[in-house]
């Protein structure tokens, strides 16, 4: 019985030891790509979401005060939210922007708008190279709010400058989409663009505000446009954003280009404190301003027309991630 017991322990062995000896050596090929990594699947979905929530805040009280001033309150509330889809040969970004900001002076009994802003945009592109996308586009930007012009720093009823829809900017473009591979720089550039002007407000609208012709309210433009967004972190807790728009109406005067850019430096205290520094430029040919109303009866001093407007804000808030 020990003797069939040895002979089929040997049996065992010896067999497996020859299926061993037997079996078939891999190709250099074969072995290449066994040890190779697996392609990516073409289904890969990936989807980024991100959003933004600030209270900014500052107050000054005064009483007695020798050295002159006047007490006051402010409030500064901004929504920005950004969508973003990547599924190989399709990608997908939009992004929402709100803020809106008002100065309560209790001596004058006023409050006064500060800030005021609505604005979305998306893109939707298709992949034709590692960072180059054919991409169509759609922008809007307007207001919540009326904004009145100021005498001795008091808001005036009268004088109505902006409303909401009034005006209201649409854009439709498309193009070729420059997406830096590790993100922070996108370039969108548009040889065709199709771009709206609304004004909604019948009293604007007569006076032929912001480029539409007096009792129209509306205006539409061709031309070609260019959108650069940059984000950069200069350390751990500083970042410094741009963004920069630029048009031309091809059948009007292309030469005077339109200019919208924004500059954010955000500095972050800690997980839900933060300072920011932001300064927003516009020129637009087609928006007249009054640039000193002292000096309006002074012919001989160009105080209408178009010129640059700036809007520079320094502000300390509660930051909170949505």
């Amino acid at each position: 019985m020990r003797f069939f017991v040895a002979l089929s322990f040997i049996s065992l062995v010896s067999h497996g030891l020859l299926a061993q000896t037997v079996s078939t050596k891999l190709t250099p090929e074969e072995e290449k790509a066994l040890r190779s990594p697996a392609a990516p699947s073409t289904d890969t979905l990936l989807y980024n979401r991100t959003g933004e929530f600030n209270v900014h805040f500052s107050q000054v009280q005064l009483s007695n005060w020798a050295a002159g001033g006047q007490s006051n309150f402010s409030l500064l509330t901004k929504f920005d939210q950004n969508w973003n889809l990547d599924r190989g040969r399709l990608g997908w970004d939009s992004e929402l922007h709100l803020a809106y900001g008002l100065l309560h002076r209790p001596e004058d009994r006023v409050m006064i708008k500060t800030d005021d802003r609505m604005e979305w945009s998306t893109k939707l592109g298709y992949r034709i190279t590692p960072t180059g996308f054919v991409t169509c586009m759609a922008h809007f930007r307007s207001q919540f709010a009326p904004g009145y012009g100021l005498e001795n720093g008091i808001p005036i009823k009268e004088i109505l400058n902006s409303n909401f829809m009034a005006p209201g900017y649409g854009v439709v473009a498309a193009g070729m989409d420059y997406k830096q591979p590790e993100g922070g720089v996108t370039v969108f550039l548009a040889p065709i663009t199709f771009k709206a002007t609304w004004v909604l407000d019948d009293s604007l609208s007569a006076a032929g505000a912001f480029g539409v012709m007096p009792g129209e309210r509306h205006r539409y433009e061709v031309g070609g446009y260019l959108k650069m967004n940059l984000t950069k972190s200069l350390s751990e807790d500083i970042s410094y954003t741009m963004r920069l728009d630029l048009f031309s109406n091809f059948l009007n005067n292309p030469e005077n280009i339109d200019v919208y850019s924004d500059h954010v430096l955000m500095l972050k205290i800690n997980p839900w404190l933060t300072t920011s520094i932001s300064a927003t430029l516009i020129y637009d040919d087609d928006i007249t301003l009054t640039k000193r109303p002292e000096l309006i009866d002074q012919l001989e001093v160009p105080n209408i027309g178009p010129g640059l407007q700036l809007k520079q804000v320094l502000s300390v808030g509660v930051s909170i991630q949505v």
